[in-house]
């Protein structure tokens, strides 16, 4: 019995002596805050290798307002556009209503509630280090005051606009009148041969599914070049859309019974406008087929959609032989539409469709009162405008009260960019027009692996141009790109080498040659060049990891991160982001520990427009990642120069509304950029055109703060709103003036102090 009672004795002086140990290392805990030691009531403590310290203690101790809800235990702190939010147990924070998993959670311990340092300290902009050896946290927050001034460039940005500045003041430009789609539908007209008139068209319709769904009739109409319309009314719509068509006895053939040629190009072409309608968008919608009548294979199977007014519809087919059955779909809704000018053009062999007008596109989000909007531009005025304060003083350091401020915007904190090619170099229309709309840029060829290679004084050449025209930002692209060729299937993207069996067969060799690649690029251009595209594509692209496996990803970004450190932002871009394969991707990236800061949606928009609101929503769908976003290559090229204008202004709204957005590079601005006609801002002749005003009046007139004036309080403080980026500040007091140039950027104090002596 003595044995036991003397084993549990030694068992429980074992124990206290460990736990005095515990207790000892962690009350020996210090925290330094710019070099001020702090003091708490309860002593930090570590937990899992993380110190946890008193949340008031420390929050305030950072200028941050804390408050505690005892109902659900959760703390938040806020400190200017900074709200950090914690839950006792709960390792799910926010920063900004954006998701963080801390390693981690808050607790209660002696009565006080404790937090981890590093993360709130790091969520308020401040530098954290660790001395193991006086065990100490060191927080630096001098870094929050302003952030660092990368250039005083002043860009000759555009200064008169013919709107205001008012955010809700849009441009918005008019697709073409019914009068002049009519004089383009003629000039077409006269290009083939009408092998259906609209009076064959509408002299024997009929009705499937009409007893249940609906009714078709020819009307009357007036003040059109035509004088009978279809009207299709849906009074119930159908759960499949082939109950209810609107047929006619009419053919796309030249005669009765000679059938159709399947490489005739024909144009259905007909005028349309929706006088009820039931849909959300209150456009009205039909979908028209032709197709042969007894294997059903359809030539056209289009819809078309169209408002109040009338507008003329192109619909061009051709490729299956004797397509000569027509119908209309009309159920989609409960709707009234009507189709008058109904004709059908034989456009012969070897026509050009691309060189057939447009339908005037119908797109209420892009219309001037779309709901939408409004909500953008509410975040916009949240996300993207701050606070910033200059405090005026003597040469004594007495504050000067009623002194005059002014601040004037010179560059935006957001990147507005392009690509470059080479004539950012050498066409002085190209280098002006860079040079007047943007601050940021990205190489569309020289920075990949084999051109670089090949032709390195390009890529050099190219960023010394960009620096001489005041761009701030500059992207590389892309260090990595696992395709062998371009789109021409004969320019190299990547050597040759690196598809040769001493490669592709040898891991170590295969590594070799990608971190020299790597390691001389990133090199070359580490001055100016921090933020890099270091995989592009891989989901189409697949060639190194099928070689070796995803572990190879994970070595470019470390390899990446090594030379850049911890300030360089190391993107992957890719195109597929309403696809899940790429979020299956993304989420592997993360799990396997690559280490990225971005992610770059190139946002090509050519062929299909995707409309703000599903932009938005997609967007919203990285959150998650608690990565940084940026529309790398963006392009709308179309020939509707209204709908390319309107288009762009709302992605640009849409885009500078989401808060995780640094920036929006388009793939080319001016007609012929990258090979391509119908670019956005500027035609052959350098003309501007709709979408270029919009762009500036957006960028430098609705997003851009100048003239902004205040007079310095009894405390010597000006404080004035506006948006986020480089500013020269007037300061007038006594009869003297000093100027100071100055980054007010989101994330920090932006405190400005200036002394008049």
């Amino acid at each position: 019995m003595k044995k036991a009672l003397s084993i549990i004795l030694v068992l429980s002086l074992v124990m206290v002596s460990l736990f005095s140990v515990n207790v000892f290392a962690e009350s020996t805990i210090n925290v330094t805050i710019d070099s001020v030691a702090q003091s708490y009531d309860v002593m930090p403590i570590i937990e899992n290798g993380r110190t946890l310290v008193p949340m008031r203690g420390i929050f305030e101790a950072l200028g941050a307002e804390v408050a505690w809800d005892d109902a659900t235990k959760t703390v938040t702190g806020t400190k200017a556009d900074t709200k950090i939010t914690l839950q006792i147990g709960n390792t799910a924070a926010n920063v900004n209503d954006k998701e963080v998993t801390l390693d981690v959670p808050a607790k209660i311990l002696d009565g006080r509630t404790l937090v981890p340092v590093r993360f709130i300290s790091e969520s308020l902009g401040c530098e954290v280090n660790w001395d193991d050896a006086t065990k100490t946290v060191i927080i630096n927050s001098s870094s929050k005051k302003l952030a660092k001034l990368v250039s005083t460039f002043h860009r000759p940005v555009p200064t008169e606009f013919t709107k205001s500045n008012d955010m809700y003041d849009i441009m918005h430009f008019e697709g073409s009148s019914i009068s002049q789609q009519e004089t383009s539908y003629n000039d077409v007209k006269n290009k083939g041969e009408v092998v259906c008139t609209e009076d064959e068209f509408l002299a024997s319709i009929s009705t499937t599914g009409g007893d249940k769904y609906g009714t078709s009739e020819v009307v009357d109409v007036e003040g059109q070049t035509f004088k009978k319309a279809l009207r299709i009314t849906c009074t119930e719509p159908p759960a499949a859309t082939s109950a209810f068509i609107t047929r006619t006895k009419a053919t796309p053939e030249k005669n009765p019974g000679d059938g159709v040629d399947k490489d005739d190009i024909m144009l259905l072409a007909f005028r349309m406008r929706t006088i009820s309608t039931e849909a959300p968008d209150n456009i009205g919608q039909v979908q028209v087929q032709i197709e042969h009548p007894t294997s059903y294979k359809k030539a056209l199977f289009e819809k078309a959609v169209a408002g109040k007014d009338w507008t003329v519809v192109y619909l061009p087919f051709t490729g299956v032989q004797d397509a000569t059955a027509i119908g209309i779909r009309g159920g989609f809704y409960k709707q009234v539409v009507e189709l008058g000018g109904i004709e059908i053009i034989n456009l012969g062999k070897g026509f050009d469709i691309k060189t057939l007008p447009k339908t005037t596109a119908i797109l209420p989000e892009l219309e001037p009162e779309s709901p939408w909007r409004k909500e953008a531009i509410e975040r916009i005025e949240k996300v993207r405008k701050g606070d910033f304060t200059v405090v005026v003083k003597d040469k004594d350091g007495n504050v000067i009260p009623d002194a005059q401020v002014e601040l004037d915007m010179f560059e935006h904190q957001f990147e507005f960019g392009t690509m470059t090619g080479p004539n950012t170099i050498t066409n002085e229309d190209y280098r002006r027009t860079t040079s007047i709309n943007f601050n940021a840029a990205v190489s569309e060829h020289f920075m990949k692996w084999a051109p670089f290679e090949e032709t390195p004084d390009q890529a050099i050449g190219q960023t010394n141009a960009a620096k001489e025209l005041g761009i701030k930002y500059f992207r590389g692209h892309s260090i990595f790109w696992e395709r062998q060729f371009g789109s021409d299937k004969k320019t190299n993207m990547t050597p040759d080498y690196m598809f040769e069996d001493e490669v592709t067969k040898n891991k170590e060799k295969f590594d070799e040659l990608c971190k020299k690649h790597l390691t001389e690029i990133v090199s070359q251009f580490k001055d100016y060049v921090t933020e890099w595209d270091v995989e592009n594509e891989l989901i189409t692209n697949t060639y190194f990891m099928n070689l070796f496996g995803m572990d190879v990803y994970k070595d470019h970004y470390d390899w990446a991160r090594e030379i850049l450190g911890k300030d360089g932002e190391l993107y992957y871009n890719d195109f597929k982001q309403f696809e899940t394969s790429y979020y299956e991707l993304l989420d592997k990236m993360v799990e396997m520990g690559v280490d990225f800061d971005g992610i770059g949606i190139q946002s090509h928009y050519d062929g299909s427009t995707r409309m703000p609101t599903e932009l938005m929503r997609m967007y919203d769908s990285h959150r998650k990642y608690g990565k940084r976003l940026k529309i790398t290559e963006f392009s709308n090229s179309i020939d509707d120069k209204a709908q390319q204008a309107n288009y762009l202004r709302d992605v640009l709204i849409s885009c500078f509304a989401e808060e995780m957005m640094d920036g929006f590079l388009m793939w080319g601005y001016c007609d012929g950029s990258n090979k391509t006609a119908y670019r956005p801002f500027y035609d052959s002749e350098w003309n501007i055109k709709p979408a270029g005003l919009v762009f500036q009046d957006l960028v430098y007139n609705k997003w851009w703060t100048k003239d902004a004036k205040a007079n310095t309080n009894a405390e010597g403080k000006a404080t004035i709103r506006g948006f986020y980026g480089d500013y020269d500040v007037t300061v007038t007091a006594n009869g003297k003036t000093v100027t100071d140039m100055v980054a007010f950027h989101k994330g920090y104090d932006n405190v400005l102090e200036i002394t008049v002596e």
